[in-house]
């Protein structure tokens, strides 16, 4: 099949969960068809592109990046939406360049699938009769309302409430153009359920790399716990936050050479603020796997969110115990005392981090049930054949219905 595949970064490099799952779709997708790759990146991405996935640099093609998605635009960004009364997200999605290279690309050519990453690569014109897919990684409204009921933040507070409203039925009316969505959890389904229930699903999980993160079980105790993930993601700068101050120092008492390990990019004064002889703040590494191999237990302290963690699928590949929120491990088929340990409260957090430092027994018969767990449902091959099913499901009446 041919497939137009428009994402809204390159895959390259894919240095967050988001960007890994781009990734190794799109790894899958290149595989197995003919695929144009159309993205927001650098003239210098097609290249890599190529160099990472063997996809040739003649079927990409790169849009500028839109200035609304920079960093030192976003706050005017989000004061031109106030002034627009609409989402932050449609401010900083709609662009006119990408529109163009649409135009261009489905004027010269005819696909059957156009799969769209992420709902904010919705906002654009389709001028073709291909199959439209939306890879939907999370419900991003749904995120902003976490957000909103969690933070402490009253600014953010109102900030999340209003992208949630304003975002909310703009989401619903992307997800009512598509053919199908993929999404990542039952939760995800559910909720998309309720607003478009005439538009098929597919659960296409998040996944892991198995031979990449395959990592040998611990040699030796370790009283160090580790973290990783991208610290410009507010969800995860809120729930290390709420971990070092309120959950460390439970630890402390039973544990007082305890160290912190946290790994990401891009920490915001916030959390770098938070280092000390006990907490090491990392900013970004080349590689997390040496800071996740010398940890005694992995934490996910996560308090809001949505989809699903890949963090979560590669502790569990790199046999290292894991303490989880519910919230932390939601869509991920572990059980409490199965293959992590699941605790929401900061005693029983805390209780249970310290459980696993000193249980070596408990650590290597979660670590075994875990490894075995996302071998077998998590692993990319294992994606990526599912992907190709839905693919075949959703390609096969839609071209019937054309052909009658």
């Amino acid at each position: 099949m041919k497939i137009l595949n428009v994402i809204p970064y390159s895959p390259v490099p894919a240095v967050f969960g988001g960007a890994l799952r781009v990734y190794h779709l799109l790894r899958w997708m290149t595989q197995h068809h003919d695929v144009f790759v159309l993205a927001y990146g650098d003239p210098g991405d097609p290249e890599r592109i190529e160099k990472e996935l063997g996809h040739p640099a003649s079927r990409t093609e790169m849009v500028p990046i839109p200035r609304w998605i920079e960093d030192r635009w976003k706050r005017f960004g989000q004061l031109y939406a106030l002034l627009r009364n609409t989402s932050f997200t449609e401010i900083a999605s709609r662009n006119r360049g990408m529109q163009r290279a649409l135009d261009r690309c489905l004027a010269r050519e005819t696909f059957d699938i156009i799969q769209i990453a992420y709902p904010v690569m919705g906002y654009f014109t389709f001028r073709s009769d291909a199959v439209r897919i939306l890879d939907a990684s999370n419900v991003e409204y749904d995120v902003h309302r976490r957000v909103a009921e969690r933070t402490q933040s009253p600014v953010r507070k109102w900030w999340s409430n209003y992208e949630y409203r304003k975002l909310y039925p703009q989401e619903v009316a992307i997800c009512r153009e598509q053919d199908a969505i993929l999404v990542t959890s039952e939760r995800d389904r559910e909720l998309m359920d309720r607003e478009t229930p005439d538009v098929a699903k597919y659960i296409i999980a998040n996944g892991v790399d198995t031979t990449y993160f395959d990592l040998p079980e611990e040699t030796a105790p370790s009283n160090t716990l580790v973290f990783t993930g991208a610290m410009n993601y507010f969800p995860n700068a809120d729930g290390i936050t709420h971990f070092i101050t309120e959950v460390l120092p439970l630890i402390r008492k039973t544990i007082p050479d305890v160290t912190l390990y946290v790994v990401g990019t891009s920490p915001p004064e916030s959390v770098a603020r938070l280092a000390s002889a006990n907490v090491v703040v990392t900013g970004r590494v080349e590689d997390v796997r040496p800071y996740v191999q010398a940890a005694g237990v992995y934490v996910v302290p996560l308090r809001m969110g949505g989809g699903t963690r890949l963090k979560v699928l590669e502790a569990l590949a790199m046999r290292r115990p894991i303490v989880t929120t519910s919230l932390g491990c939601e869509g991920i088929d572990v059980a409490d005392g199965d293959s992590v340990l699941i605790a929401d409260e900061p005693q029983a957090f805390a209780d249970a981090t310290i459980r696993l430092l000193r249980d070596a027994a408990l650590r290597r018969a979660l670590v075994r049930r875990g490894r075995d767990l996302v071998r077998s449902q998590y692993d990319w091959s294992v994606i990526g054949g599912q992907l190709e099913e839905a693919y075949r499901q959703i390609v096969r009446p839609a071209a019937a219905g054309k052909v009658a």
